[in-house]
């Protein structure tokens, strides 16, 4: 029965780090970009550039929700005994939380995709 109870805080251990491994970054700006660059973007190709790396993160947390939505229904199978441990929970939570923020990438690449075309009209 001991036996039993480590290995089952060793899987919930091992998940608890996978989902930490894909849970939303804290980053302020997506990976190939840094803040220098947002803060300064004036043409209008580093805006599209700004506005292309927010569509590839809205993408990437888009993937990542989706495998998380997967991840719950194969949890909350009877033959899993994690739904005691709260792993569909969690999943579910994950899920809405990458799901929330691909949104507002997106709602980023529109707006970079909004000033460079506000900065092209200005240069002609």
């Amino acid at each position: 029965m001991r036996i039993r109870r480590q290995v089952a805080m060793a899987v919930a251990s091992v998940g608890l780090l996978g989902a930490l491994a894909t849970a939303p970054r804290a980053e302020a700006v997506p990976p190939g970009l840094s803040e220098d660059m947002v803060k300064s973007a004036k043409t209008p190709e580093q805006h599209q550039a700004i506005a292309d790396a927010y569509a590839k993160e809205a993408e990437d947390l888009r993937a990542q929700a989706l495998a998380h939505r997967h991840m719950d229904s194969y949890y909350a199978e009877p033959a899993y005994r994690s739904s005691k441990l709260g792993f569909p929970r969690h999943c579910r939570a994950l899920e809405q939380s990458l799901d929330a923020a691909a949104k507002d990438a997106d709602a980023l690449a529109k707006a970079h995709r909004d000033m460079a075309q506000a900065e092209a009209k200005k240069a002609k």
